[in-house]
């Protein structure tokens, strides 16, 4: 066997045992550095125990993201795509609550960028990503394969032994379900671009044939950062003052912001492009722009928008119903989704 063959062997077995799914939250098992890129600068040290959001796997890496509070007045200006960063002085604590006694569940290195969440007193409560260790995961409890089998003997599977290819069986298997043997690309159509790859055990459920490739759906995660509208009218740039000083020509763009949320409202009869008694937030932004916004609330969306507190951070994906409303000119925008930043 290669040596690079021997490296993503020993990469899978590591990734094998890991307990935690994509997507969940777990506790650390050991201290970890967080880094800002696989092999990039630590941003933070994360404690034992600690709880977090596993977002991805990269080889030997993992890119989780943890939440908390910390002292607000050390907080400075923002810093590349973040809205704040670290001050120069020291590092920074990060507690699981607004409380200097609270735990303490990392420390944030100086100059290091972060999202904030929403201010309680003198605290800011923060979102960082970082990538660390995969062996700072859990580890999934270990179980005789054909690769851990002591030598001279075969590991037999067994009916109760999911294979490496497949989910356990906590996780039902969606209709039609296969799973990719070897890594592979995603393309648009037989003879289309390369959307992706497809990396080997995923498991996809099978919808049509076509002269030897198989159209297939697979599910996953993306970061809220890296979508925008698939709708042609999408309009990156826009800003709320865009929108008041061309309301017919900003009419019916897309538009996906960072916005704080003030308060949940209902229309009265002033609010002439509001139905009367449509639910709406009353929001500012984006961004640091400080104007404020009509951001009309679809029954969809209603449950979600009843569980914002006052002065959240969101990221919101929206059509311009009117871009300068009667009677105070405040642009007014079909909510389509809502994120939490």
């Amino acid at each position: 066997m290669t040596v690079p063959a021997i490296r993503r062997f020993c990469s899978a077995l590591a990734l094998a045992s890991v307990a935690t799914t994509v997507g969940a939250q777990t506790a650390l098992s050991a201290a970890a550095e967080g880094r800002s890129a696989p092999s990039g600068a630590v941003v933070m040290a994360i404690h034992s125990g600690t709880k977090v959001k596993v977002v991805s796997t990269k080889g030997a890496s993992a890119l989780v993201t943890i939440e908390g509070f910390v002292d607000a007045s050390r907080l400075a200006a923002k810093l590349d795509t973040f809205p704040a960063s670290v001050d120069s002085k020291a590092q920074l604590r990060v507690r699981a609550m607004a409380s200097d006694k609270a735990p303490i569940l990392a420390e944030l290195r100086p100059r290091t960028g972060v999202h904030t969440l929403g201010k309680t007193g003198t605290w800011m409560r923060v979102k960082r990503s970082a990538w660390i260790p995969v062996s700072a995961l859990p580890k999934a409890p270990q179980r005789q394969t054909a690769a851990n089998a002591p030598l001279g003997s075969a590991a037999t599977p067994s009916a109760a032994t999911p294979s490496a290819a497949t989910p356990s069986a906590a996780t039902p298997l969606p209709m039609n379900a296969m799973a990719v043997s070897k890594s592979t690309k995603l393309l648009s159509s037989p003879n289309g671009k390369t959307l992706g790859d497809l990396a080997p055990g995923s498991v996809v459920q099978t919808l049509a044939k076509d002269h030897g490739f198989t159209k297939i759906r697979i599910d996953g995660w993306v970061s809220d950062r890296e979508l925008v509208p698939a709708d042609s009218s999408f309009g990156s740039q826009l800003t709320a003052a865009d929108l008041r000083g061309d309301p017919e020509g900003t009419k019916g763009k897309m538009v996906q912001w960072d916005v704080q949320v003030l308060s949940l409202q209902t229309a009265d009869p002033l609010r002439r492009d509001l139905a009367r008694d449509e639910p709406y937030l009353l929001a500012k932004g984006p961004g640091s722009e400080n104007a404020l916004l009509y951001l009309a609330v679809p029954p969809s969306l209603l449950n979600q928008a009843k569980g914002l507190p006052p002065l959240t951070r969101v990221l919101i994906t929206a059509r311009v119903r009117v871009g300068r409303s009667e009677p105070v000119g405040t642009p007014i925008l079909d909510l389509k989704s809502i994120s939490k930043r």
